[in-house]
């Protein structure tokens, strides 16, 4: 590395400095070091001598350029092939000036950019220029290339530093309250002053990048980027392109608005007086705007500025050639605007003297310098410290013509129209209300941006106006609450309204989170749909993207949201407090009216069993998702336009109302998919808006008293599920309504999405015989058809059994009129089953119905006028059978007679012939009202026959002698549940067998026992071991049972026994078998049941209390 010092004016001791500079370190370093002619440099490391031409230096001579003093540095000529760990950092001027608008250079083009302009830099020399002094070198290394712009990156990041600290600064002089806590500013006020020390060293040392300045700025940076959420959204709109919005403001901004930014700057200066710790404050123009000495004119006659400095001085500052010359020229204007005559003081004394001289007299002074022109350069100046400093400069930056604490930009000032225009959009039809809503914000800036995201791309007018007189009202509001303000009230209020009921509970979720706290996207989603806030994840996309462009939400990582704190806080005080909740839940309060208007902005609203008569004309429920009436019998009517406003509605239940007829505002529910209109027996009509409905995909009519389908049902092409009942009213009604068929020719085929059809009718209708046969001709073009519901009345209709998998018969004619023995929960227990034949009045036994009981897992044998027993329909055929009801079927005298029906197989019967078992997959098995009904099996027994049966009930069996044989016992493993009801001949529920069996524990699953109206019993089991698991025991109207048995009450589960308090009371308990402690137990979990009171209620109630 060659090093050439040529000397003009540098005085000797600079000289010596630069040369020490260059030798007191780095010894791994040799070049040459030429001095130019007239340098007279004694240094014992050099021995050079001037006007010796070329010295060289030892390569491991130190070269230290990190400790050049204070210089002014212009590259002129370089060479870049230097081989040298060192990192340099110059002013470049044949570089593009450090824009401090911009972020840190980060990026890579960029980066290639500038070090390519460095590399085709043409000389072989660089020259390092003092005041009147220069330093020229030629260096040579490869790692040089990437040196300088190391250098330049960390000049410009600690610019970056500097420039946030101002924003900062900035922020704090604004309304109502610092957004970063107050206590950690006092802190970072410290750190401020460290900022600009930094800057000020790295000046005077030439701007390297080595490790201390390095780390300086990684800490200032790490300082700073604590408050990264409350500036960088102002940082990023101050460095937006902003030629037409400064356009724009030059050309809207009148004499009121440029009054309120000087104002803005004014404030802001005041502000830092009164923190005392910025020695340094420089202001800079904004062109068409605002001056910067129309500022600093305006402060000065403040009378709060007079009382805070005891003498105000203004000095206006030309281009000079000298440092010395400028701070004259500055000591002048000091003396004379004082009054002081200097003129002799000045000659011979320091540059620094005359300032200091004038200011000293006073405890504390503010010097105002007006720069009003570029080029000056006053980084050596000097001044007092006891004093405040004020520097005006052009549209520049005026750390580049002295080092300040602070810099205050007036274009900075136009932060509040910046922030609006910049959220809102361009409009050039509404900038005149524009400036009237940023002068109602009063500059607070958070209240600006959420107006303004919440008005952008609205061109209605009126919705502007609306929002401008709202906020001239604020002053009606109630006073806020400490620390809140009126203007972010107002704001939050308009942007609220405009919010629907499921996005306010969202905000409200939000700000139930911990204060200040990050919320991590993926989060807050699943607590959303968690909540029952919203019900996909996509739903919960769209709100959330609400919430961010609204601002209520800010993005702080591509996975995190935040809301501003001051946001939350007047969200939780003002607004959420009277949010109606998302969920209207008054099921069974018996409400006689509806709910008020304002409580039917929900998601859901559930109003079943209650006495509502009326419902509200036209509620306003915009994201209504679901709405249930169901059992308000008094509801007769809705009103014409109450579904007007339900665009989102997806559920509607109105079943089991007394309503006549359906509003034409139905056909307003564009998004409903689920309509329940079950049990409404007054409804006898379906409007033709029904064919609106494109989006249905559940109907369900079952119960009403509909006369047929409107042809616009065919229209319904999402239609899954249909569900309806007919009822005749005879061919003189249906020809006055102009009906000719219930299903349309064609209706069912159109219904190309149908899964389920369930079509039910009055059994007394023999016009449905007809109108079934053209329907079975519509039937086989549902393709998609999974489960079929129909009535049959003939067998031979059991054909549609191959269009669904899973379906629901009702064949045979039968009275509608005539009352059912079966308990209807028994009955719907039928109708749950996948798949099920229901045949009543049977005179035979149909090969149909015996081809449809091998793929039917559900029987129900109603009032067969000649069966004899269940097997007459073929073991065979009821293999896969679990389900099983026999009802009123007079002649059928058991269930199953097993000495009929051998087969080869693993199981022998009497006669040497192998046996198969029989209904081996039946679970359920109801017996009810079988008068000649004798036992339940006959015959012997095979392995394996009713292995599966869990629930056996007997009912009304007057004739019924046995119920269970020894070897039936062993098949009932899995017996869960016995009921013996109102079967007079049983003394017993097992018959008597040889005492090789009395060991053994038969039903060893049972669970629950009811024995109810055995008049003849005596015995539970006849003294056999039963019922290991038995949990409870109900015995009613059973006179003659005196005794219980140890073997047939073993459980050690036994939790309750329910009888009459009399039959308890005569009870005998023989000691031999029961001890006192016994007795004890069994008395303590006995549950009286009354005679006087309903039997099946008494058992319900108990039933649910254990």
């Amino acid at each position: 590395m060659d090093l050439i010092v040529r000397k003009d004016s540098f005085s000797p001791e600079k000289e010596h400095s630069v040369i020490s500079s260059l030798t007191d370190e780095h010894s791994d370093w040799g070049g040459t070091l030429s001095l130019c002619p007239g340098s007279s440099i004694d240094h014992p490391q050099l021995h050079v001598e001037p006007p010796l031409p070329n010295a060289h230096l030892d390569r491991k001579s130190a070269c230290d350029l990190r400790k050049l003093p204070s210089l002014d540095l212009n590259v002129v000529d370089l060479d870049l092939d230097l081989d040298l760990d060192l990192d340099l950092d110059f002013n470049f001027d044949v570089l593009p000036r450090f824009d401090w608008d911009r972020p840190p250079v980060s990026n890579l083009e960029e980066n290639n950019a500038r070090s390519s302009k460095i590399e085709n830099l043409h000389g072989q020399h660089a020259v390092i220029s003092g005041e009147q002094s220069c330093i020229t070198f030629s260096l040579q290394g490869n790692e040089f290339r990437e040196m300088i712009p190391k250098a330049m990156l960390l000049r410009e990041r600690a610019m970056a530093c500097n420039r946030r600290k101002d924003l900062l600064y900035l922020l704090m002089s604004y309304p109502p309250k610092p957004e970063a806590d107050q206590a950690d500013l006092l802190l970072l006020r410290d750190d401020f002053i460290k900022i600009n020390q930094t800057i000020k060293r790295m000046e005077e040392i030439g701007f390297t990048s080595g490790k201390k300045m390095e780390s300086d700025v990684k800490y200032l940076e790490y300082r700073l980027d604590k408050y990264g959420f409350y500036i960088n959204l102002y940082y990023a709109s101050l460095r937006l392109p902003r030629c037409r919005l400064e356009e724009t403001l030059v050309k809207i901004c009148g004499t009121e608005e440029r009054g309120r930014i000087i104002g803005s700057a004014i404030r802001q200066i005041v502000y830092c007086f009164k923190e005392g710790e910025l020695k340094v404050i420089g202001i800079s123009s904004c062109p068409g705007i605002a001056n910067a000495t129309i500022v600093t004119k305006a402060l000065e006659d403040l009378p709060e500025i007079r009382s805070m400095f005891e003498v105000v001085v203004s000095a206006k500052v030309s281009q000079f050639h000298s440092i010395s010359e400028v701070q004259t020229h500055i000591a002048e204007q000091i003396h004379r605007l004082l009054g002081t005559d200097i003129s002799q003081r000045l000659l011979g004394t320091d540059i620094s003297l005359p300032i200091d001289a004038a200011l000293k007299p006073y405890k504390n002074f503010l010097l105002v310098l007006d720069c009003p022109s570029e080029g000056i350069n006053l980084h050596g100046l000097k001044f007092p410290e006891h004093g405040l400093v004020l520097l005006t400069a052009p549209a520049m930056n005026v750390y580049q013509i002295m080092p300040v604490d602070l810099e205050i930009k007036m274009e900075d000032h136009l932060l509040p129209w910046m922030l609006f225009f910049t959220n809102v959009g361009y409009f050039d039809s509404i900038q005149e209300i524009a400036l009237d809503l940023i002068k109602a914000c009063r500059s607070h800036l958070i209240a600006i941006i959420l107006l303004a995201r919440a008005l952008k791309s609205v061109t209605n007018v009126a919705v502007w106006q609306l929002a401008l007189e709202e906020l001239k009202a604020h002053s009606k509001l109630r006073s806020p609450l400490e620390g809140t303000s009126e203007v972010m009230v107002c704001v939050l209020k308009f942007v609220w309204e405009r919010k629907n009921i499921v996005t306010r509970h969202c905000i409200k979720h939000c700000t139930s989170m911990t204060k200040d706290r990050k919320l991590r996207i993926y989060s807050l989603l699943s607590c959303w749909i968690e909540n029952n806030l919203i019900e996909t994840e996509e739903e919960g996309e769209h709100v959330l993207q609400d919430l961010m462009d609204s601002f209520l939400l800010e993005v702080v990582s591509y996975i995190y949201v935040r809301m501003r704190e001051e946001v939350r806080d007047v969200l939780l005080k003002h607004f959420i407090p009277h949010l109606h909740p998302l969920h209207l839940r008054k099921e069974g309060l018996g409400l006689s009216e509806a709910p008020k208007v304002a409580e039917w902005d929900a998601r859901e609203i559930n109003l079943n069993n209650n006495e509502l008569s009326e419902l509200p004309s036209r509620p306003k429920c915009a994201f209504l998702v679901k709405l249930f009436l169901r059992n308000n019998n008094n509801l007769t009517v809705i009103p014409p336009s109450f579904f007007k406003r339900m665009p989102m509605l997806r559920v509607l239940d109105v079943s089991y109302t007394s309503i006549k007829a359906l509003p034409p505002s139905v056909s307003r529910l564009v998004s409903l998919k689920e309509f329940l209109l079950r049990g409404c027996e007054l409804l006898m009509d379906l409007p033709p808006e029904i064919g609106l409905l494109l989006n249905l995909q559940l109907l369900d009519l079952e119960g009403t008293e509909i006369m047929n389908l409107p042809r616009e049902i065919g229209k319904l092409s999402k239609l899954e599920c249909l569900k309806v009942s007919f009822y005749g009213y005879g061919n003189s009604y249906r020809e006055s309504k102009w009906i000719e068929k219930r299903i349309p020719m064609g209706l069912l085929s159109a219904l190309s999405s149908l899964k389920e059809l369930s079509i039910d009718v009055n059994p007394d209708d023999e016009e449905w015989v007809a109108d079934v046969t053209d329907f079975m001709a519509d039937l086989h073009e549902l393709r998609g058809l999974v489960t079929l519901k129909l009535y049959l009345p003939e067998i031979g209709l059991l054909d549609a059994i191959k269009y669904a998998p899973s379906f629901k018969f009702t064949v045979g004619h039968h009275k509608q009129h005539v009352i059912s023995c079966l308990p209807h929960s028994v009955e719907k227990e039928f109708e749950k089953q996948e798949n099920y034949i229901k045949y009543n009045n049977g005179k035979y036994i149909p090969n149909e119905i015996k081809n449809a009981l091998k793929c039917t897992s559900a029987f129900f044998l109603h009032r067969h006028w000649t069966v004899k027993m269940l097997s007459e329909f073929g073991n065979e055929n009821m293999v896969v059978l679990k389900f099983c009801l026999l009802v009123e079927c007079n002649e059928l005298q058991t269930v199953i007679d097993g000495g009929e029906f051998c087969a080869e197989g693993d199981h022998q019967c009497e006669s040497g012939a192998d046996k198969k078992p029989v209904l081996e997959s039946l679970e359920y098995l109801g017996i009810h009202r079988m008068m000649n009904l004798r036992s339940i099996y006959e015959g012997l027994i095979a392995k394996g026959s009713l292995s599966k049966l869990k629930y056996l009930a007997l009912h009304e069996c007057p004739n019924l002698s046995t119920i269970f044989t020894i070897t039936l016992l062993c098949c009932l493993n899995n017996l869960e549940e016995l009921i013996v009801e109102d079967c007079p001949k049983i003394n017993g529920l097992v018959s008597q067998e040889p005492s090789s069996f009395e060991s053994t524990q038969f039903l060893p699953s049972l669970k629950k026992m009811s024995l109810i109206d055995l008049p003849e019993l005596v015995s539970i089991a006849s003294g056999f071991c039963i019922a290991p698991k038995l949990e409870r025991l109900t015995i009613y109207a059973c006179p003659i049972l005196e005794r219980l048995s140890p073997m047939e009450l073993s459980s050690k589960n036994l939790e309750v026994i329910k009888g009459e308090i009399e039959w308890w009371d005569s009870l005998k308990w023989n000691e031999s078998e029961w001890s006192l402690k016994q007795q004890q137990h069994m008395a303590s979990i006995f549950v009286e049941l009354k005679r006087d009171a309903s039997l099946m209620n008494q058992l319900a109630e108990s039933g649910n209390s254990q």
